[in-house]
């Protein structure tokens, strides 16, 4: 009986002791692991990364300056970047640059790149927002509204998404009807415009033409309709022939001919896009 108790308690010692080296076992493993970790937080808490406001930063400078005069009506955002991007260092100065064939729009993608010791490459997207004064109804106007004194005001705003173009100067509008209504506030586009035709075809007119400071006036047929200040056909009653002549009133068109000057080009005045937007052909 004795022994049988003695080998029962030999077999809950050795379990005992079996579970305690188990146990040193595993905390000396679990000191480890975290020496191990601390040890490779404090080799990464060392390594030197490029900031990533730093980046962005440069891409913005960047863009400003390719924008040019515009620039005092134009800001640039760059988009925030990850902060979990891992780019060494730079040990020269960054690089932005545009990739070839690209053209500055409201979102523009910038490259930054290092060229040091260890290079690198990212990408950014930047927000490009364009303050202009355009044209906008200063009340609803109907659709076929001859457009006067008063139906428009300038203000400022956002052209770099305005695809259909807008309009800056009312002054060119004279004699334009709206093809459709306008709305109080909305902007005035020149797809909404159509010109009252001030000759009609097959009316007879008077062609005027100076040159050298002589002034010379003969009869002659419109072949279409025209507005004021538009370039039209028409054809000379003495000699039949047909020539291109802008309309400079009801009854008379001055015909062009070979340096007798600049004529006025009818069409509204659309301003232009982002200045100095050229496409790029510097990413190498």
């Amino acid at each position: 009986m004795s022994g049988y108790v003695a080998a029962i308690v030999g077999k809950l010692t050795d379990r005992r002791v079996r579970r305690h080296e188990f146990v040193a076992n595993g905390v000396a493993i679990s000191i480890v692991g975290l020496l191990l970790s601390f040890s490779a937080g404090a080799g990464a808490a060392s390594q030197p990364w490029q900031p990533t406001e730093q980046i962005a930063a440069a891409a913005e400078r960047f863009l400003q300056e390719r924008i040019g005069k515009t620039a005092s009506r134009t800001t640039v955002k760059a988009g925030r970047l990850d902060s979990r991007h891992r780019l060494s260092l730079c040990s020269r100065q960054l690089e932005p640059f545009l990739r070839r064939g690209t053209e500055i729009s409201a979102r523009t993608i910038v490259g930054v790149r290092c060229n040091g010791e260890k290079p690198w490459k990212v990408y950014v997207p930047v927000e490009v927002v364009v303050n202009a004064d355009v044209l906008v109804a200063s009340r609803t106007l109907p659709r076929g509204h001859l457009i006067a004194d008063g139906d428009l005001v300038a203000q400022p705003r956002d052209v770099s998404r305005l695809l259909s173009g807008y309009l800056s100067d009312v002054r060119s509008l004279k004699g334009q009807r709206l093809k459709t209504q306008l709305i109080a506030g909305r902007i005035l586009t020149p797809a909404m415009l159509q010109v009252d035709a001030t000759i009609r075809k097959g009316q007879a007119v008077t062609l005027i033409i100076n040159s050298g400071g002589i002034n010379v006036q003969m009869s002659g047929k419109a072949l279409m309709d025209g507005a004021l200040n538009q370039r039209i056909k028409v054809e000379n009653n003495n000699s039949g022939r047909v020539i291109e002549g802008i309309v400079r009133s009801p009854e008379h068109v001055e015909v062009l001919v070979a340096n007798a000057g600049q004529f006025f080009n009818a069409k509204p005045k659309v301003s232009p896009p982002l200045a100095d937007m050229r496409s790029s052909s510097n990413d190498r």
